[in-house]
């Protein structure tokens, strides 16, 4: 009982942490959004957290460490070397710093911040809670941009460091950010298929099985709460679901032969995936909360696999080999499918974007698979991955902006972000054994 009520603790922690990322003081805003493209084009300079309370040497390291990789992997800035900064010792406040030490340097977006330690009589003198204040400056303009206070436990620095790339993200660009938020994804990490979940900088790495089996295709529920994947723990494909903060797990598909490539419907009421009932594969919707089914999407016609919902939930694209090769179809649920792709023989695993006007979806090539997005009806291919290895297994960010996908790229397989556009492509990480992931969703 004791062992069951500390991993739920755990998962609590894990899932309630993203709330840190909404927390912080009333912001003092100027009027200014930085114009920016998504094309690591505007120099941005931090220096590291200053300790007017003379403690919290391990807290700012590590809150400013995170901040400085969010905001690198954004896409949107050139992060300028420390180690060019001009200015040494000056304070955060307006007013006690000259502007001309960074425009010496040419840098545009300035990021100062200062963290009060445990028990620090500024923050919390209980010695709980740690404090930053950040402020963000628009050198050319010398105007101040925002300034805003977050407040953690001092166990939670990094969660702190998101917050504070979330405030600046939005603040210079207008954009909402995603920091902070969490993967689940396959790992060899344990010697088999198990399935994890992890943030987007590839830190805080968690379990979600341990049952030595091959386990596959993680997909997140909603509101986060579940996650369901295919495990062959008893020997078939089965699907499951767990509830990530009791443990407690249920079989929700079990028939003989495929249950695999799990979705989840927007109102979370509904999952589909990819069942063999007749033979071939086929697309089918069950009830999550007792399994019943409530819809065969697909009949015959070849393989039929990895569905993906509409934001609607009124349309559902997939793979099937109905053609031939595998290819990428559509459907408005129990009317017929039209084909999208047409290039290539071999495309697999579409994912429609949150907004529902992007589908990503991996493709064979002369160098192996590469990861494509093309508009919600086919047309405006646009691909990300080319001559980097094998790239597969798209998922969306809650924005749209981004995808993640496992590559080969660097050696054994690990994942990797790249903004829609292809331009900006940031390894996550970095130990090797890394597939199938799947983001979060934000509500």
């Amino acid at each position: 009982m004791c062992c069951a009520r500390a991993r739920a603790a755990t998962w609590v922690f894990a899932l309630s942490s993203l709330l840190i990322l909404l927390w912080g003081g009333p912001a003092a805003a100027q009027s200014i959004v930085i114009d920016v493209a998504g094309s690591a084009d505007v120099p941005l300079a931090a220096p590291k957290p200053q300790l007017p309370a003379g403690n919290g040497q391990a807290e700012a390291n590590e809150a400013w460490d995170a901040m400085w990789l969010d905001l690198q992997m954004s896409g949107y800035f050139k992060m300028q070397d420390p180690g060019s900064y001009v200015e040494r010792g000056k304070g955060v406040d307006e007013g006690s710093f000259e502007f001309s030490a960074w425009e010496m340097i040419r840098t545009s977006v300035l990021v100062k911040s200062r963290l009060y330690g445990p028990g620090a009589a500024d923050c919390d003198s209980g010695g709980q809670r740690v404090c930053v204040d950040l402020f963000i400056y628009h050198v050319p303009s010398q105007q101040q941009l925002a300034v805003k206070r977050f407040r953690g436990t001092s166990g939670a620095s990094r969660h702190l460091g998101h917050a504070m790339a979330n405030h600046v993200l939005e603040i210079v660009t207008g954009t909402r950010g995603w920091f902070g938020t969490r993967l689940a994804a396959v790992s060899t990490q344990s010697g088999n298929k198990e399935i994890y979940v992890l943030d987007t900088d590839g830190k805080g790495v968690q379990a979600v099985t341990r049952n030595g089996a091959i386990n596959l295709s993680p997909a997140w529920s909603p509101d986060g709460s579940e996650i369901a994947w295919t495990s062959y723990k008893k020997a078939n494909p089965d699907l499951y679901v767990k509830d990530l903060a009791s443990g407690r797990t249920r079989t929700l598909s079990n028939v003989k032969g495929v249950n695999t490539s799990p979705t989840f419907s927007p109102n979370g009421q509904h999952l589909a995936l990819s069942r063999s009932v007749d033979g071939d594969a086929d697309i089918f919707i069950l009830d999550v909360r007792t399994g019943a089914q409530v819809r065969r999407v697909t009949t015959g016609g070849g393989i039929d696999v990895s569905p993906s919902f509409s934001p609607d939930g009124s349309t559902m694209v997939f793979a099937s080999e109905r053609s031939g090769g595998s290819q990428i179809y559509t459907t408005l649920i129990g009317g017929e499918a039209k084909r999208l792709t047409f290039t290539g023989d071999f495309n697999i695993d579409p994912v429609i974007s949150p907004d529902g006007t992007k589908i990503a979806y991996v493709g064979r090539s002369e160098g192996g698979f590469d990861i494509y997005v093309s508009n919600i009806d086919g047309r405006g291919v646009v691909r990300l991955t080319q001559d980097m290895a094998d790239n597969e297994d798209p998922t969306w960010s809650p924005d749209s902006r981004y995808v993640v996908f496992s590559s080969t790229r660097s050696g054994p397989s690990e994942l990797w972000i790249s903004t829609a556009d292809g331009r900006h492509q940031t390894q996550i990480t970095h130990d090797g054994g890394w597939t199938q992931p799947s983001w979060i969703p934000l509500r």
